[in-house]
C-alpha cells in the first residue's frame, strides 16, 4: 500500500485500538525503538511502515488516503479492540 503517512496518523491509529507502543511493535514484529522513530517522524523503510499498517489493519483500522479536498485519516472498519473509558483516562500513551 502506498500511503503518505505522518507521525500523528500512526500514533492516533495505535491509540484508537488501545495499544501501547510495545504492543504495536510486537504485533508488527519490529522493535519498540523503531516504532518510536515512526511516531517521532523519523525516516524508516517502506517495509517497516507496511508492517505497522498491516498490524493495525488486522485490528480493524482503515487508513484513508488524502484527497484534493481532505487530509489523510483513519477509522475503524471493524472495531475488534474497543478502548474503554478507563483506558482513555490512563494518561501517558507511551510505555514507561
Amino acid at each position: 500500500m502506498a500511503f503518505a503517512y505522518s507521525k500523528e496518523i500512526f500514533r492516533a491509529a495505535r491509540l484508537l485500538v488501545g495499544w501501547k507502543q510495545s504492543q504495536l511493535a510486537a504485533a508488527a514484529k519490529i522493535s519498540r525503538q523503531t516504532l518510536m522513530r515512526i511516531e517521532d517522524g523519523e525516516n524508516v523503510t517502506v517495509d517497516t511502515v507496511n508492517k505497522v499498517i498491516a498490524a493495525l489493519e488486522k485490528r480493524g483500522v482503515e487508513f484513508i488516503e488524502a484527497t484534493e479536498s481532505r487530509g489523510a485519516g483513519i477509522r475503524f472498519i471493524d472495531p475488534l479492540g474497543k478502548v474503554t473509558p478507563h483506558e482513555l483516562d490512563n494518561g501517558d500513551s507511551r510505555d514507561r
